[in-house]
């Protein structure tokens, strides 16, 4: 079932391209709203690159929808406000909003290695300005709206309202604040979904795994992905897959039952049924078929044990609690 046939209008706060070809069928609407925080991204020049706000609404429109690309400012409380006025004034209603936005710290990658206290100040209140207190602002000033709408009919059973966070809020990721932020996204959800309980509203957080974004490709076709990250891509996401995630759980009547709660993306596929754009199943951050040819074998033993031989054990989340996997430099990558 998808979101443009149900005619539900959208809002996602920071947008990376390739939005789902399922959130964009005829009759639904989508604003996109631009994760720049510092003047405008009106060209690929502007970012260095694909994916910006303007080419994920063209990506939209051209799978049946209509997307529109919306410039704003999410660190100014009136600019986000402004937002969703404009929403009403042009749409009459809001079903789903989902808070996406991040601000990629001063520095890029490298930025987010390293001991706290050698890290500054800085890096906290860019992680939790836009990140966390945006994601509540856009909340706070689109629940009227997505109150209001209700009233009118659509084939959703209640408004949606997702939230981007990831296994940093659960197991220790990139650094401290990085993981403070990400608790706080869920922490959030969680709270929020109290509230919302007698409003018929849904709330949750979403978990992808590794997603390949446009910063992603390009880290990747540099090098960087290897000198900095050095985690294989094979297992990695289409941001598609989350929007398909987004897709099954906003539109199932008994979605209810997981608000206030965190979802990983790749265990909403095998639940709901759905695949990546290549028609695979990426595993789950915390599946032995993840965390195995990412963590403890090396490139050559990779290329020997096929897939298949690797169970799909997911590990409790109280073990992915205690802490991310041996650094390469202190543990032996093969077995």
């Amino acid at each position: 079932m998808e979101l443009g046939k149900e005619g539900a209008t959208v809002y996602v706060t920071g947008t990376s391209s390739r939005a789902d070809e399922s959130r964009g069928n005829k009759g639904g609407r989508f604003g996109l709203g631009s994760k720049k925080i510092q003047g405008k991204y009106l060209t690929n020049e502007d970012v260095g690159g694909p994916g910006t706000v303007d080419d994920t609404a063209d990506e939209v429109t051209a799978a049946g929808g209509l997307g529109i690309p919306v410039l704003c400012n999410h660190a100014d409380d009136e600019q986000v406000k402004q937002l969703f006025e404009q929403v009403e004034e042009e749409q009459g209603r809001l079903d789903i909003l989902i808070n996406n936005v991040f601000r990629v710290p001063p520095g890029g990658a490298d930025s987010l290695s390293g001991k706290f206290w050698t890290l500054g100040m800085e890096l906290f209140d860019v992680l939790h300005d836009v990140g966390v207190r945006s994601h509540y602002a856009s909340t706070v000033f689109a629940m009227p709206l997505m109150l209001r709408s209700r009233k009118t009919s659509t084939k959703l059973d209640r408004p949606f309202i997702g939230m981007i966070s990831s296994f940093g809020g659960n197991s220790y990721t990139f650094n401290v604040p990085y993981g403070v932020a990400k608790g706080a996204v869920d922490r959030m959800a969680k709270d929020m979904a109290i509230e919302l309980n007698n409003e018929d509203v849904c709330v949750l957080s979403f978990y992808p795994g590794l997603v390949m974004t446009e910063r992603t490709e390009r880290m990747v076709e540099s090098g960087e992905w290897e000198r900095d990250v050095g985690l294989p891509v094979e297992n990695a996401e289409s941001p598609r897959f989350t929007g398909r995630a987004v897709v099954a759980v906003a539109t199932d009547p008994n979605n209810m039952e997981k608000s206030g709660t965190f979802q990983v993306v790749a265990e909403l596929a095998d639940e709901y049924g759905f695949t990546d754009v290549d028609g695979k199943k990426p595993p789950s951050i915390r599946s032995l078929k993840f965390l195995l040819p990412s963590y403890a074998f090396d490139e050559e033993t990779r290329k020997k044990i096929p897939d298949w031989m690797i169970p799909d054990w997911k590990l409790p989340f109280s073990v992915m609690a205690q802490g991310r996997p041996p650094d390469k430099d202190d543990e032996p990558r093969s077995i």
